[in-house]
This record gives structure tokens, sequence and C-alpha cells, in this order.
């Protein structure tokens, strides 16, 4: 099952807060202290998305210091965290890591560690079994409260996937897609903490691939309309080759130029099909598809669809 919670304290007296938040965040079995660090009342709000296998969390706080002081593991999980904090501390175990703005760190969600995050930021938190990765990572315990630099192409992709899963929730309504995310989600982090030999080859030419492809296909969707839309521009953006892109494409059966094409071509059909777009001309259609020459979309329109623009605007069938 898919489930999103989106929180906030506004609505909570103020001296109740606090609590509230622990438990949103944390859940109660983890006894997890918050102290704030800053004298104006503690707000903070959040969105928490929970997958199988998979809780992701997206908000705001006041500062506040976190500690938990305890040494049972209540929950064998490990966490992900990064956002846009700077100097922020994390302690675990008798480490400490010192994270920037973008940096990332990791922490098991068990025994005595501390967070202090100084600045009201935007940040995430990634959540999972640690068995979902102690056998994909090299000596998974050396990578607790390690700071992970912001630039860690990995890291990278997984926040932009991240975002992706965020922006399109109905996406994740089927439960084969959910499967889908949470293993490209597990993968990146078996890149990021360092993918063992054997689990390498397999994060390679499933999750990174998958996830980088995905968002390439937005970033397309994105951009369609633009006359000078083309694979180098895609790569510039994605910082990749265009003959990466190329490679994604030919695996899939097709070529960045088809794909654009269909996209392009689908979306002129959406606009020609809808009756409140009646009255605009043929040529805006064209153009707001991405097709920037009206014999060359009417050529190309009609191949695809074995009918004109006008008859499918007039909703004549097809021969």
């Amino acid at each position: 099952m898919s489930a999103v919670v989106h929180f906030s304290t506004d609505e909570i007296a103020p001296r109740l807060r606090l609590a509230v938040w622990r438990e949103a965040l944390f859940q109660t079995e983890f006894n997890v202290e918050i102290e704030p660090i800053s004298n104006v009342p503690f707000r903070a709000r959040a969105t928490i998305r929970t997958l199988p296998g998979l809780r992701i969390l997206s908000g705001t706080s006041s500062p506040a210091a976190y500690r938990r002081n305890t040494k049972r593991v209540e929950r064998d999980e490990v966490a992900l965290s990064f956002g846009r904090e700077a100097h922020v501390v994390a302690r675990s175990n008798g480490r400490e890591a010192r994270i920037e703005t973008g940096d990332a760190y990791l922490l098991p969600c068990g025994g005595c560690a501390s967070i202090r995050v100084p600045h009201e930021a935007r940040s995430t938190s990634v959540r999972l079994p640690r068995d979902a990765l102690a056998g994909n990572v090299t000596n998974l315990e050396d990578t607790y409260c390690r700071r992970i630099p912001r630039d860690t192409p990995a890291l990278v992709l997984l926040k932009r996937y991240l975002a992706l899963l965020e922006d399109e929730p109905a996406a994740l309504a089927d439960p084969s897609l959910q499967h889908s995310a949470v293993t490209h989600v597990y993968d990146l982090l078996a890149k990021i903490l360092g993918a063992t030999r054997d689990a390498a080859a397999i994060v390679e030419g499933r999750g990174v691939r998958a996830a980088r492809m995905k968002m390439i296909r937005d970033d397309i969707a994105r951009h369609l309309t633009e006359a000078r839309l083309s694979v180098h521009t895609v790569a510039a953006r994605h910082k990749v080759s265009p003959r990466c892109i190329q490679r994604l494409f030919d695996e899939s059966g097709s070529t960045f130029t088809e794909y654009v094409m269909e996209q392009r071509l689908e979306r002129a059909h959406r606009l020609l099909s809808d009756p409140k777009l009646s009255d605009r001309t043929l040529t805006s259609i064209a153009f707001a598809a991405g097709f920037n020459d009206l014999s060359y979309f009417n050529r190309t329109f009609r191949r695809r669809y074995h009918a004109t623009p006008s008859d499918v605007r007039n909703g004549v069938k097809p021969n």
C-alpha cells in the first residue's frame, strides 16, 4: 500500500508541537528527544510518503537538536538524510560528521545518536530496513555517520528521482510501480554507499539506468515545445554525454529523435481532440506541440495517425 500524509504543527498548541512532531517523524518507539535551539515557537511541516519497505519524509522544522539515548535497537532500519541546511552536526557511536548544504549522511535507527540542525530549511529523509542494503553494500556499518558530498553522482540522481516521485503521486497507485520505485531507490542508495562488486552490475543495469531514463523522459516532457530541444541540450542538463542518452534509448528499442517525435505527435493529437480548444488554429496547435514547420507537422501527423489534423479535430475516423 502507498500512503501520503501531510503534516503541519500550525494548528497545534505550541506546548504540544514537539511531542506531536516527535511521534509523526520518528514514532514513539525510537525514544528521540527534541530540544529547540532558538527562541521562536517551534514549527514544522512535512509530507510523509510510505511505500512497501520505504518511508520518505520531506519538510521543514525549526532549529533543533535531536537526541536518541538508548543502546537498544527497537527497529533494524537505517535512514539517509540530506537537505538545504548548512553546519548540521551528526554524531553516532563515537563518530561525528559535519554536513553542509546538499550533503547527505546515513544513520542507523537505533542506538545512541544526535543531530543538531541550526537553521530552518527543507530536508529529506529516506528510511528503510537495514537488510535491504546490507547484502549489497560493502561494510554498511562503516558508512554510518559519514559525510556524503552533495556532488556524488548517485546522490544527485537519487534527489532528482525522489523529486519526481513527489511530483507524480498518482503514478504510485499501481502496486507494481510502487515495487519498481522502491527497488530503484534501494539501488541508488547502494550505489551511493558503495555497492559490492556483484551488486554494482545489477544496480547499474537496473536502478541507476532506469532512474536516469525516467528523468530524461520527464525532462523531454517539460521542454517538448522548445524548438532547440536536442540530445545535446538534454545531456548538458543531466551532465552526461549525448552517447549515454542515445544508448539508453537504444536499449528501449527506440532513439532519442523517435521518442521526441512520438511525444510531440501525441501532444498534438490530445490538443486537437480537446473540444475546449476548438477555437485554436492548427498552426498554434502545431507550435504548442513543439513543431515549427506546419507542412512537416501535417506530413508526420498523417503518417502516424492515418488522418490529417483537421480530420482529428472534426472527429473524422481514419480509413
